[in-house]
């Protein structure tokens, strides 16, 4: 009865595990599911991305359309169209003249300022980024030279060559110890010679007393 018992837990276990498994992986098929549903697919990634540029590039058409306008209207009523000067007097066309100089001098004093008005405020601009970069403590970067590979390599070339040993140097270092070692020769020869000389001296000496 209990080996009963028993196997009857086992395998209410197992079902238990086995609905639990089950369980598990219908939650990940719905999850699954509600993604692809909702979620954005590579497909509708691409499609969104493509949307949007074109909404990007319709608005910067529109904008520079409208400038475009802006400035033409700008120019329409600024540019009066000129009366028939072949009709006019002389008095009538040194009138006109005078009209057109005084309005291109009020022109030119007008650019004039807007340019000192925009460089002053370049200026200013530049005042202010330079005080940001202070107080945050970030510098530009200083622009940095390209240098090309080759003379990359010639300057490892020229580095390693200075840095190898001296061999003319060592050879004549060499040849200098050669020299001296002549010379020591020369002075064992010598003494043996003096030696014998003093010999043949005091067997001369004696010989003659004798």
């Amino acid at each position: 009865m209990a080996d009963e018992d028993r196997s009857l837990t086992e395998d209410e276990k197992k079902a238990r595990k086995k609905a639990d498994r089950e369980r598990k992986r219908q939650e990940a098929r719905d999850a699954a599911e509600k993604k692809k549903r909702f979620g954005l697919t590579p497909e509708k990634k691409r499609k969104l991305r493509l949307l949007i540029m074109k909404m990007a590039t319709d608005n910067l058409k529109g904008e520079q359309q409208r400038r475009l306008e802006a400035r033409k209207n700008y120019i329409e009523q600024r540019l009066k169209p000129l009366d028939d000067v072949s009709s006019m007097s002389d008095a009538q066309l040194k009138s006109l003249c005078q009209e057109l100089h005084n309005q291109l001098k009020t022109t030119e004093e007008s650019r004039y300022d807007l340019e000192l008005r925009v460089r002053k405020q370049d200026y200013d601009i530049n005042e202010l980024n330079i005080k940001i970069n202070d107080i945050k403590g970030k510098f530009v970067k200083p622009s940095l030279k390209k240098v090309s590979k080759a003379e990359q390599k010639l300057n490892k070339l020229k580095k390693a060559k200075e840095d190898e040993p001296n061999f003319i140097n060592m050879a004549n270092l060499k040849q200098a110890t050669n020299k001296f070692a002549l010379k020591e020769e020369q002075k064992e020869e010598e003494k043996i010679n003096f030696r014998d000389q003093v010999q043949l001296k005091s067997a001369k000496e004696h010989k003659d007393e004798e």
